[in-house]
């Protein structure tokens, strides 16, 4: 009735017969949850900087150097292998021509609008850029801003937005490594299916390896899950809830990757809310104080996070040392106080349900404070960003949001962006301080030690308003066909152009899949470099 065959477990041999040259039939089916209006713009455009997993955060793309000349003045120097999707060259000129776009509807949501003056052309491949003001994250914010061809400007116009990604329709737009060849993106809309093609142009040689992308952005859990761990051809990569690494590890089809990861689980304080009890700063310390990372990383994260004390993960060069020294904080109060504080809060939260089982955590450890929380739960993530981006403008109600803040930035501000109160991105009613210390932040060089300074003040201060409620640093785990090779970022973007496949993928293969194919795999796991 029982087998006694004990099961075994391999370790993943993939690299070792992987395709490293593009053949027609490659394909790949990803599950994106989390942003992927912006890790899909990585992957169709081009910018003069790129986001990298270095202590800078950032590395060069289509410009190969950059001189900064003054305070206000900075040369770049751009490739000349460069073509757009359609053909056209890459040039001096097509730069100036796209920023003189996104001058007129730049994001908001650092202060680029505020410090860029404008672009100027110097010679067919140098262009400089003057500042109004100085600006040090410049090179973080050059990495997302993308150029596009004059054909895409002259079909869609350029609109400013929440989220100012204009990737409105398929076309030839770009100059990233994928074509997009169905569907659309742009934060607050997307297509449940986007499809990718290879671009016959890109300028890095032999890249990419995979000829065509299908990318879902909404799915359920419950079939995420099972696609790609009970079938071939339905998933290859996707991102996984901490509690579900059993199912893949037990996989014929898939193996588990846990990779280091700089982002976060931002969980937003609604305080515009009129009548919030999370106003109060008490509450909101008492619930974070309620909060016992330590057993939420073991029983909820199922050990695929580290303790965090800020908003702003412990991973990341900005916060690890002082993330240290903050470890073993004193709690602000007794257990008797958190009672009487908490008692019988009730708290309405919106959460995709890749986060449920984080969620049910959390609830346990509040429950015994006597909070309850109710739920509004959605596969789509865009459903949950609209209540945060329009809540501003709309006041919802909720009292709990919670998203998966990847590092877009390469620097703190990837997480300071959502306490800043003039972006929408925020859900803090006012603070003139922050704001003030803020506009100090964004004169000062990312590399110098007045930098990292501002950084610890601005940590400590929002530890002690207690903004967002403070979770864990996740790791990225992720489940992938067993005949896949990806190395996922640090940041927030999604290196499909890296990402290669075995002669035994289901998209190449003509036979049927081979037994010795279907051994259990040890995970995978990533380390730090």
């Amino acid at each position: 009735m029982f087998s006694n065959e004990a099961i075994t477990y391999k370790h993943d041999q993939t690299d070792k017969i992987l395709l490293n040259k593009m053949t027609k039939d490659s394909e790949l089916k990803v599950y994106m949850p989390t942003l992927p209006y912006f890790n899909l713009i990585s992957l169709i455009n081009g910018t003069l900087v790129k986001l990298s997993d270095s202590k800078r955060g950032w590395d060069y793309y289509l410009a190969y150097k950059h001189k900064k000349i003054n305070e206000l003045t900075y040369d770049f120097w751009l490739r000349d292998d460069v073509h757009y999707q359609d053909g056209t060259k890459f040039d001096a000129d097509s730069v100036v021509e796209n920023f003189k776009h996104f001058i007129e509807g730049p994001f908001l949501y650092s202060n680029i609008h505020n410090a860029l003056d404008s672009v100027e052309k110097l010679n067919d491949y140098k262009i400089r850029i003057h500042l109004k003001i100085p600006y040090g994250m410049l090179l973080n914010d050059l990495c997302v801003i993308n150029f596009y061809t004059k054909k895409y400007y002259e079909k869609y116009n350029w609109t400013p937005s929440l989220t100012a990604q204009n990737t409105k329709g398929p076309g030839l737009y770009g100059a990233g490594p994928y074509i997009m060849a169905q569907g659309y993106a742009t934060g607050l809309k997307q297509s449940k299916k986007i499809v990718l093609t290879a671009n016959p142009y890109y300028f890095e040689k032999n890249k990419p390896y995979i000829n065509k992308i299908t990318i879902y952005t909404e799915l359920p859990t419950k079939e995420v899950i099972n696609d790609i761990s009970k079938h071939e051809g339905k998933l290859d990569i996707a991102y996984i809830p901490y509690n579900k690494k059993t199912e893949i590890v037990n996989s014929k089809y898939a193996k588990l990757l846990i990779s280091p990861s700089h982002g976060n689980l931002t969980v937003h304080m609604n305080l515009i809310k009129k009548d919030s009890k999370l106003k109060n700063i008490k509450v909101r310390q008492a619930l974070n104080d309620a909060i016992d990372q330590k057993k939420l990383i073991k029983f909820a994260f199922r050990n695929e996070a580290s303790v965090s004390p800020f908003l702003l993960s412990s991973n990341t060069y900005f916060a690890k040392e002082l993330s240290k020294k903050y470890l073993n904080k004193k709690p602000r109060f007794t257990q008797k106080q958190l009672h009487n504080i908490l008692n019988g809060l009730e708290l309405k939260v919106i959460t995709q349900d890749r986060f449920m089982s984080v969620w049910k955590g959390i609830e346990y450890q509040l429950s015994k404070y006597g909070v309850k929380l109710n739920y509004t739960v959605t596969s789509d993530e865009k459903v949950v960003l609209e209540k945060l981006l329009n809540n501003r403008k709309n006041i919802y109600d909720w009292d709990l949001l919670i998203w998966g803040n990847e590092d877009w930035n390469g620097s703190p501000w990837t997480a300071f962006f959502t306490l800043y109160t003039k972006t929408n991105w925020c859900s803090i009613d006012k603070d003139d301080y922050l704001v003030n210390e803020f506009e100090k932040l964004f004169k000062l060089d990312t590399n110098s030690k007045e930098f990292q300074k501002e950084v610890n003040k601005i940590l400590l201060y929002s530890y002690e308003k207690a903004y967002t409620l403070v979770l864990p640093s996740p790791n990225i785990v992720i489940a992938l066909n067993k005949e896949v090779y990806y190395h996922p970022s640090e940041m927030s973007t999604f290196p499909l152009w890296n990402a290669k496949i075995t002669p035994y993928h289901w998209s190449v293969r003509k036979e049927k899949l081979d037994k010795s194919r279907l051994n259990y795999l040890y995970p995978i796991r990533i380390k730090n470099e």
